[in-house]
This record gives C-alpha cells, structure tokens and sequence, in this order.
C-alpha cells in the first residue's frame, strides 16, 4: 500500500483486511507514519489496547484514540465496516448509494449507512490553497424540480441552484469546483469565483449573465461572452455543460434523486472524483486518508444543517 496504492479488488482487499486487527494497525501507520507521538508527553513508544482502539503512552500512560478527532471520531462500527464503506465509496465509479451499503455490509438500518457515507463525504471537501489557473470556465445549472412555465432568468422555482468552476485545457477538462448557492446574483457568483480561482493566474470566462458583471473590478482577468440563442450555451462553455451533463446522470443514476439539505457533499464527492479520474484504482488509500486528516462531523450535525 506503500505510495498511496490500495487494494484494487475485492480479493486484494480480503487479503489485506481479513479481520479487525489488520485495519488497526494499517490505520495505525497512516496516522502516526513516523511512528506513534503522545499528545500529552510526545513519548514514542506504546503499547495497543485493541478492545478499545488506544494507544497507551508507555512513558505518561496518556491514553490516545486511534479514532478521536478524525471523521470515524467515537464511532461504533467496527473498523471493517469503515473500510469496506471506503472502498465501495472510491472503488465503484459512480459512487454508491446508502441503501445499496446497507445490502452489501448487512447494515442493521439505512440510518447507519447514510450516516457512514455522509461522514466521509465531509472529508472530500478541496483544499482552500489549491486554486483553479488558466481558462477557467463558470456557470450554473438547475438540479431538481422542473421548471415552471411562464418564468423566466435564473429563478430558482423549486429547484437548486448549482456553480461550476472548471479549468479549460483545451481537449480535456482540468480541475472541478462545485458549490449549491441560492441565487445568480453578484452577491453569490463574486465570492464564489474569487474563492477558487487564482486571479493572477487566471481568466474566467463567463456568458454574459449580469451576476459576473463585478468580476473585473475586483480584479479578476474576466471574458464574458454574450450567449444569444440558447443553443449557443454549450459552444461557449463546453467543459461546464459536460461536468453539468455527468453530475445529474450521477446523481440520478446513483441515488435517484438528492435532498437540497445535503446537496454540498454530494457536490464534494462528485468533484473529489472528477479531480482524481485517473486516480481510480487508488481512491481507497486517499479516500481513508482524507478519513484521517478529516474533522468529527457528529450525526446531530449532519440533520441540524440548514436547507438553502
């Protein structure tokens, strides 16, 4: 698994998995790499309490969790159960569906599989540092309702509203962002852009929708092109209609339909995806890793978000 390698089957992954014992100690390198450091003393020796996941400092007896303050923080799965769930979320192209968890790891309730796949989710998120260079496309679409006749522009009508920011390298797309705002306005679309473009590094191009007008005077390299003719659309902006095209064929291919209340981390997942595509085969290590390095996000979190 060294390099970011992680098992590529089914039989791969019962071989490096078959028990609870297995999962610990590889999730034991990948916290502590260069071996265990106590929070308290920063001794580095320890010795394993498996009935309950610690690490106990031989020098302070301090002991540590090998799951506090990560997404699997206080969990009551088994270890097992985590990592299947990880490798079914990276492994299968089109993601997967807590209904479908719940067939496959003989989960007691679809709460229980819900929850495990919105926990990791959350970890997908990108990186603030990591800003989209060159051309840059962005735009918006509708997920959802269908709209209502007799409305024109960009009013929501039941739906939600989704902005895309994605780097045009010609022949193929670069790196994606994806955020669910609640309206085109310049209030939204600005900070938006600002925060996932570098400005010195890019030109954002846009069709002509007013909601980009201030992009300039805020010092971004702005190319709005006037669409005319709805047909025009995806001439202009190709690579933002395709990501537009593949997100509602996963979302409802995949899940059928998603709730408004939870749309963002559906829009990480999608992303973390379409950013490592050709990282397919290795999403398991990467996925767990993003598990690691992620903040507890507690149940009674997940339900008390509010619905844009």
């Amino acid at each position: 698994m060294e390099g970011g390698k992680g098992p590529r089957t089914l039989l791969e992954f019962e071989a490096k998995f078959p028990d609870e014992a297995a999962c610990m100690e590889f999730l034991h390198k990948l916290r502590w790499p260069q071996g265990f450091v106590c929070p308290r003393c920063q001794g580095r020796t320890s010795s394993t309490i498996r009935t309950r996941r610690l690490e106990q400092c031989r020098s302070c007896r301090y002991q540590a969790s090998l799951t506090a303050g990560t997404v699997l923080h206080r969990t009551r799965q088994p270890l097992r159960v985590w990592f299947w769930a990880i490798y079914f979320l990276g492994r299968h192209k089109t993601g997967i569906s807590a209904l479908q968890l719940q067939k496959d790891l003989g989960l007691g309730s679809y709460k229980t599989a819900w929850t495990l796949l919105h926990k990791l989710r959350s970890a997908l998120g990108a990186r603030a540092s990591q800003r989209l260079v060159g051309l840059v496309e962005v735009d918006e679409t509708y997920l959802g309702a269908r709209r209502e006749t007799g409305r024109r522009g960009r009013a929501l009508c039941g739906k939600s509203l989704v902005v895309a920011a994605v780097e045009s390298r010609g022949d193929h797309a670069g790196a994606l962002r994806l955020a669910h705002i609640t309206s085109a306005s310049q209030a939204e679309l600005g900070p938006f852009v600002r925060g996932v473009v570098d400005q010195a590094e890019a030109t954002v191009k846009t069709d002509g929708w007013p909601g980009y007008a201030d992009l300039g005077a805020h010092g971004a390299r702005h190319r709005p092109v006037v669409q005319g003719l709805p047909a025009r659309a995806a001439q202009i902006l190709p690579w933002s209609h395709t990501v537009f095209s593949n997100l509602k064929a996963w979302i409802w291919g995949t899940f059928h339909g998603i709730s408004a209340k939870h749309l963002d981390r559906y829009l990480q997942e999608f992303s973390y995806r379409f950013n490592r595509r050709w990282l397919e085969l290795d999403l398991f290590f990467y996925v767990l890793r993003r598990a690691i390095q992620g903040e507890p996000f507690p149940y009674r979190r997940l339900i008390a978000e509010a619905t844009a």
